[in-house]
């Protein structure tokens, strides 16, 4: 399927981003997983605002998660072509990290902030 939606990486005022540092560390210790997050990615780019459970899940405000077994990418909707993905996991818990969740509303903040 073609791509129809675009997704950015969020990076920080300093240049960092979290999901960045995750993913390489995620493509040297698991490929198989990298490769998995890659598709979820994807699916994002293909189906945007259209993709629902199991896929993507709404968490709390503008977040929303992409899943696919325990692995998980916290991204909120920048407009109606694009998508920010901010931070990512191998889920340890039943529920969304709540540090992570904090971290992509923080992002989000200072997103809107800069536009």
């Amino acid at each position: 399927m073609a791509k129809s939606f675009d997704v950015h990486f969020y990076e920080d005022a300093r240049g960092r981003s979290q999901l960045k540092e995750w993913l390489r560390t995620l493509k040297r210790s698991n490929p198989r997983a990298h490769a998995k997050v890659m598709r979820m990615i994807e699916k994002l780019e293909e189906h945007g605002p259209n993709l629902r459970m199991p896929h993507a899940k709404h968490v709390e405000g503008p977040v929303w998660e992409l899943r696919k077994d325990e692995l998980r990418i916290y991204y909120w909707q920048d407009d109606e072509q694009v998508f920010i993905a901010a931070a990512g996991e191998a889920k340890q818990r039943d529920e969304a990290d709540p540090q992570l969740v904090s971290y992509t509303l923080d992002a989000y903040r200072e997103w809107i902030e800069e536009l």
